[in-house]
């Protein structure tokens, strides 16, 4: 049950980290659009530039999710050792 365990939640820490790491990546991504976009004066680019800000800050707080539930993981982990 412990090894069990203990692959179930290596599984998760590893999914996690992985999440995190595309989530880090599409929102430096959607920063550059939002950079890039901003100030061609254009209405409907600006408009546009607003939503990659918005989605930015969104992948950023899946990133700080994914990393919280990976620590948790990781204390579950040393707890059944």
């Amino acid at each position: 049950m412990s090894d069990q365990l203990q692959n179930t939640l290596s599984y998760l820490s590893s999914e996690l980290n992985r999440i995190q790491t595309i989530a880090g990546t599409l929102s430096s991504i959607e920063t550059q659009h939002h950079k890039d976009l901003t100030n061609m004066g254009d209405d409907k680019l600006n408009q546009i530039a607003i939503e990659e800000q918005s989605a930015s800050r969104q992948l950023g707080e899946i990133k700080e999710i994914c990393l919280a539930l990976s620590q948790k993981v990781d204390e579950m982990q040393n707890e059944i050792q």
